[in-house]
């Protein structure tokens, strides 16, 4: 691709969970699951860029601002406005 061509770019969104493998005091193993929203990043079909925002089951107020904060910057870079 020469320089006055654009990469294209695309944001996918899916629900995925964070798992987390703690040792509790009594030396056994828990994992721990947290859902949240993935946004992947991708240019020319290759993924560059990846971000987690936790998704609870009742989510406040700053969540939602978080996650809509979140999708903004990733729609800003799909479309060529931001550095992400």
């Amino acid at each position: 691709m020469d320089g006055s061509q654009r990469a294209e770019r695309s944001v996918r969104v899916t629900l995925h969970c964070q798992r987390v493998t703690v040792e509790l005091p009594d030396g056994k193993r828990a994992t721990l699951s947290y859902p949240g929203v993935l946004l992947a990043a991708y240019e020319d079909g290759e993924k560059v860029h990846e971000k987690w925002v936790p998704l609870g089951a009742e989510s406040s107020q700053a969540d939602d601002e978080r996650l809509i904060e979140a999708l903004h910057e990733a729609f800003l870079w799909q479309n060529g406005e931001h550095p992400w």
